[in-house]
This record gives structure tokens, C-alpha cells and sequence, in this order.
């Protein structure tokens, strides 16, 4: 079905605007259909019949609601058929006189359809659909819309919404069930017990656990760091970190946390017990989860901040590698004896060419222009002959 046919899925009467899209495709009939409509004798009982078959391909149920029937729509009924359209007033008097009429027009519309009633049998395999599709995802928000579409699109008769919710009901505390079965499986009835009750007792300057473990940090500082490393402590302290079921997964573990969030300790506690055991379950490891994350979070910009301030120190001195180089140069003078250099040096040669006490960077100056025959000086400044360099 189109996404755009959604809208009118399971309403129990026709919409007061209809738009000549909506009349196109919902009241106009195909040639079997007009042959059945017109098996019918008169035309008020082919207008009846032609208006409950396209109420039920617009909206998957049968019409109920015959009394409020806009005038747009009966004359283009009247137009389809070629018929003159009486007072709507006459369908009201037809209905209320005759009820079984009524049914008939509905089961003959929603056979002609393919359209049939939803059985025992497909109700139980709805709620197998429902709990597959809540398994995972335990929100419920969108459900009953998904419900719908599919009931419409296997041809079964879409029933009351409060039907409908009491199924999604059935199948959310099956599934629910299920969860809590696992974790007291995995961490024993003491433990979850144990866990129900921790929430509501009083923590580090809160009225209750469970508010300071859902508090939010203020501030990105490492006072703020420390107070979630407690947060974290606490969880390990309990338990929650280990042995958690792959059965309860982040989506249930967000949802049932968050429900218990929304609610003071002292109204859990009026929960049913199996429940609130799921509910605090899922919050000390909602709130582990996000607690580690926050840490995360708080340490990595801590560390940026840590950085962008060294960088901005070194940043605002300024650096001239020349004028640096020179300094370090010129405050460390050459020996001119022999103590400070090996055998066969640069010492060996004339004090006049090599300058006693001249800094470094003046006696690299020279060294850049050695003498002829000074064998030392060229191999130091790379202009030895190559057969020099071999030792040839």
C-alpha cells in the first residue's frame, strides 16, 4: 500500500474533506465491482453498497458510522453510477429501520474486497508478529500504525484501536517477561531485589540514588571528572558490569532506564515487583553506560584544552632559528691546546688559521674555506679528494 493511504487506516468514519485524489482512488470501481454493485435493486441500495466497498478500501474496516456522509461524496457516487442521488437522510432511514441490512452491505463489501474478519488463529500469530517486533525495539510509539498496515495489507478487517492496544499490550508483557527471566537467570531474584531497593536509598548529597546517578554533570572540569569516577565506582561496586545478558540489549536497556527515570523512587516501589526489577536493572546499566561515556567525553576535552593552551604558550614566544643558533654559538669558545680535540685535529693546525677563542659558528665559517694540504679540514668539510676519503 502507498504511504499516503496510512493516514486514513482504521477510521471509523469519512473525513468531512475528501479531495478529488482521495475520490479517484478510493470510490472509483472496476468493472467487477460495478457489475456487483449493480446485481443491486434500486439505486439507493447500489449507492449503499458502492459507498461501504470503497469506505473499506480506504480504510481497512467497515463503515459504522453510515449517518454523516459528505455531499461531495454522494454526488460522485451518483456520477459513478449514473444514477440520481437521493437525500442522504434516506440512507439514515434505511439503516435504522432495517439492521440487518446493514451487516449485509458490510459483508458483501468486504468480501467483494477479499477483506475477512481476523480469526483465533491469526490473532495469536499477531501477537507472535508483535512480540518479534518488539524484541529489540520496546518502544511502542509507531506500533499500532505498523499494526494497521499490516492487517490492511493481508486483507484482514482492522478492529477497534482498543483492540488493537490490548494486543500490543499482551505482546509487550511477554516480551518484558522474557527480559526479566534472563537477568534473574544471569544475576539471581537477591540481586535484582537487592538493586530495586539501592535506587531508593539516599546518595552523596541527593534525596535518593537514583537522582544522583542521573544527574547531569554541570561543568567540564576535573571536580566534575572526579564526581563521575565516583558515579562509576559505585556501579563496579554493585555488580553491574559483568555478566550482563546479549538478551537485553541497548535499545531495552535505554527504554526500561528511562521509564524508570520519569518516575520518583517512592512511586517504583507501588510497581509490580518483576517489573521494577527490570526497570532498576536497566537503569544501573543505562547509567553505567552513560556514565563511562560522559567520562569519555570530559577526559577527551580536557586533553584538547591541555593542548590548545601549550600550544598557545609556546606559540606566543617568538622563535628566530638563526638568531638562536648564534647564541648558542658564540657562548661556547674553541679550545686553541690540544686537550679539547683528538690527535690530528683541527688544533694541529696554525692558531693564526684556526683562531683561539673563536666561537663555534665563527669556526665553522672558516672551516667552509679549508687551506690546500689540510687533509683534516677537507675531510671534515666533505672537500677531501676521493681518494683520500678511501684512505688511498
Amino acid at each position: 500500500m502507498e504511504h499516503w493511504q496510512v493516514t486514513y487506516l482504521g477510521t471509523r468514519q469519512i473525513p468531512r474533506e475528501l479531495t478529488e485524489f482521495d475520490l479517484a482512488a478510493f470510490f472509483t470501481f472496476s468493472a467487477k465491482e460495478r457489475a456487483l454493485i449493480e446485481a443491486r435493486r434500486g439505486d439507493l441500495y447500489r449507492l449503499a453498497v458502492a459507498l461501504h466497498i470503497g469506505f473499506i478500501r480506504m480504510s481497512g474496516r467497515t463503515l459504522d458510522a453510515y449517518k454523516q456522509v459528505p455531499k461531495v461524496l454522494w454526488n460522485h457516487l451518483g456520477a459513478q453510477l449514473a444514477v440520481d442521488p437521493p437525500d442522504p437522510g434516506t440512507l439514515r432511514t434505511l439503516y435504522e429501520t432495517r439492521a440487518r441490512k446493514l451487516i449485509d452491505h458490510q459483508v458483501l463489501a468486504y468480501q467483494t474486497l477479499g477483506f475477512r474478519p481476523m480469526a483465533e488463529h491469526q490473532r495469536r500469530y499477531v501477537v507472535r508478529w508483535l512480540k518479534e517486533r518488539l524484541t529489540g525495539r520496546p518502544e511502542r510509539g509507531d506500533l499500532l500504525y505498523e499494526l494497521k498496515r499490516w492487517l490492511y495489507e493481508h486483507h484482514i478487517l482492522i478492529v477497534h484501536d482498543r483492540l488493537l492496544k490490548r494486543l500490543i499490550v499482551k505482546a509487550g508483557q511477554d516480551v518484558e517477561g522474557s527480559l526479566t527471566e534472563g537477568l534473574i537467570g544471569a544475576f539471581g531474584d537477591a540481586t535484582l531485589d537487592r538493586w530495586s531497593r539501592l535506587l531508593a536509598q539516599p546518595g552523596n548529597d541527593h534525596a535518593s540514588l537514583q537522582q544522583w546517578l542521573w544527574a547531569v554533570p554541570l561543568r567540564q572540569s576535573t571536580h566534575q571528572m572526579g564526581e563521575v569516577f565516583k558515579n562509576i565506582d559505585r556501579l563496579y561496586a554493585v555488580g553491574v558490569h559483568q555478566g550482563w545478558p546479549t538478551l537485553c540489549n541497548e535499545a531495552a536497556v535505554r527504554h526500561y532506564a528511562r521509564r524508570c527515570a520519569r518516575r520518583p523512587p517512592s512511586i517504583s516501589k507501588r510497581v509490580e515487583q518483576r517489573a521494577r526489577w527490570l526497570e532498576a536493572a536497566c537503569f544501573m546499566r543505562y547509567a553505567l553506560c552513560s556514565a563511562t561515556d560522559q567520562l569519555l567525553s570530559m577526559l577527551r576535552r580536557w586533553i584538547r584544552k591541555v593542548v590548545n593552551d601549550a600550544t598557545r604558550e609556546v606559540e606566543s614566544v617568538p622563535l628566530d632559528p638563526n638568531a638562536r643558533l648564534r647564541e648558542f654559538a658564540s657562548g661556547r669558545p674553541v679550545p686553541c691546546g690540544g686537550s679539547g680535540w683528538p690527535d690530528g685535529g683541527l688544533h694541529a693546525q696554525s692558531p693564526t688559521r684556526r683562531g683561539c677563542g673563536q666561537s663555534l659558528f665563527q669556526q665553522g665559517h672558516q672551516a667552509r674555506e679549508p687551506a690546500a694540504g689540510d687533509y683534516h679540514a677537507r675531510r671534515l668539510c666533505g672537500f677531501a679528494p676521493r681518494g683520500a676519503r678511501n684512505g688511498d
